[in-house]
């Protein structure tokens, strides 16, 4: 996989290599070699084999080689199309016709199979690499088939007696030709099947390289996120509370130093008033005493404020949606507006294991999250458009989301949908205690 991620290769290039241009190597070195051996016999030694010809009826030595060239040309340009052309009318032609000069080839060389056989297996393997394969496989055994019957009974097409003919085939010669057919199918097969392999390693190796920069970027910004938030609110309390300070603190400082102002410019004053003016500093100064310590304690036990459940998971989907691109669809139903710091703490990594999975595994290009409230349990479900898994394999993503759930008696299930994609079923038990904000408070059920 490692060496897979450092090609620089895109599945597209595999299957355009692998699927267009070796086959037609291939298939160009299987019709030269027709030709060469056409070529050895008939065009440099054999004179006498050619001579022989102008025996058989409606057949020359001269037409016997136009024929050959004729139909094996037109074979080949349509091979071609049909293996660089992907429309059905083109496909539905091509293989029309080179299935119909394969044959005719077939009918004007006789039993010479040391030159049918190179046709017959380039117009496999076009057929192998160019359809799918259940539709690869029923043409290959059509093909095949066809090829046979003008093998061994050319006088089917009724026009003219071959002009090289052998006597009637015994089953051995059928088996051994349908043998060959059958292996080179399963060849062919066998490197579409390689060719596709080796594109889906590299295009789930790319995946998984850009889901993990993906997920980075996604936790890296939703911490900074949750860090910028807790740095404002902590930024905005103690604005707060030291505007409560100084207006509760500067209002007994004012009225303390007018009463000393006034008892001053009042002149001499009997030892009653004199206590009564110093009962009522002491009063204001006792209030004053007590509402800062009160104030010192809350700014000493400050922290980041608690975000509501529902905000909580708008956040995490709105980062998502916005770091990779996928579609995520939250419907929060009839969600309460908050569940306290506990379920808080639990869902938080939860959506983010949930929404991190169905990209990484499922592959998955939309994303739909329901919740909802029944009274007694918290509902949560995350479906997705992937893949999908015929046999779940627990791995550590899901066996952290259990370990979470266990901590407040929740669980889990996964599912396939029938219509495609994995599903994730949360439920967490509501004790009526959620909302209650004391930190670090436990769910009991």
């Amino acid at each position: 996989m490692n060496k897979l991620q450092n090609l620089s290769l895109e599945p597209e290039d595999i299957l355009f290599y692998g699927e267009k241009i070796i086959p037609t190597c291939i298939n160009i070195l299987c019709i030269i070699t027709a030709y060469i051996n056409f070529s050895l016999k008939y065009l440099s030694h054999n004179e006498a084999v050619i001579l022989s010809l102008n025996t058989v009826p409606y057949m020359s030595g001269t037409l016997f080689i136009i024929d050959f060239y004729f139909f094996s040309i037109l074979y080949t340009i349509f091979l071609f199309i049909l293996i660089f052309k992907k429309e059905f009318r083109f496909e539905l032609l091509s293989i029309i016709f080179t299935i119909t000069t394969a044959v005719l080839l077939d009918y004007t060389m006789g039993d010479l199979l040391t030159i049918k056989m190179f046709i017959f297996a380039s117009w496999i393997l076009t057929i192998a690499v160019s359809f799918d394969f259940k539709y690869s496989c029923f043409l290959i055994t059509a093909g095949s088939f066809i090829f046979i019957i003008f093998q061994y009974h050319p006088q089917s097409l009724g026009i003219v007696t071959a002009p090289i003919t052998d006597s009637e085939p015994d089953t051995m010669q059928v088996f051994t030709l349908a043998a060959y057919f059958i292996i080179f199918a399963v060849m062919a097969g066998l490197y579409r099947f390689a060719v596709i392999k080796t594109a889906e390693n590299i295009s789930i190796a790319q995946h998984l390289n850009m889901v993990m920069t993906q997920m980075s970027q996604f936790n890296r910004k939703l911490q900074e996120a949750a860090k910028n938030r807790g740095e404002e609110a902590v930024k905005q309390e103690r604005m707060r509370i030291s505007r409560d300070m100084h207006d509760s603190c500067g209002y007994v400082f004012v009225n303390i130093v007018a009463l000393m102002d006034a008892a001053e410019s009042e002149g001499p004053k009997t030892w009653k008033e004199t206590e009564k003016i110093f009962e009522t500093v002491r009063n204001l100064a006792s209030k004053s005493l007590k509402d800062t310590r009160i104030t010192l304690h809350a700014m000493r036990e400050i922290q980041t404020p608690l975000e509501t459940t529902i905000h909580i998971l708008q956040g995490i989907k709105d980062l998502f949606q916005k770091v990779t691109g996928i579609k995520v669809h939250l419907d929060t139903g009839n969600l309460q507006h908050d569940y306290g710091r506990t379920i808080n703490e639990a869902i938080t990594p939860i959506m983010q294991e949930a929404l991190t999975n169905a990209v990484r595994h499922g592959r998955a290009t939309e994303i739909s999250i329901w919740l909802w409230d029944d009274k007694d349990n918290l509902l949560v479900t995350v479906k997705d458009n992937g893949v999908g898994s015929k046999k779940v394999v627990k791995g550590i993503g899901i066996a952290g989301m259990e370990e979470r759930l266990a901590k407040i008696k929740g669980t889990l299930e996964t599912t396939t949908s029938v219509e495609g994609g994995f599903r994730l079923t949360i439920s967490i038990p509501l004790t009526g205690q959620e909302n209650e904000n004391e930190e670090f408070k436990s769910i009991t059920c």
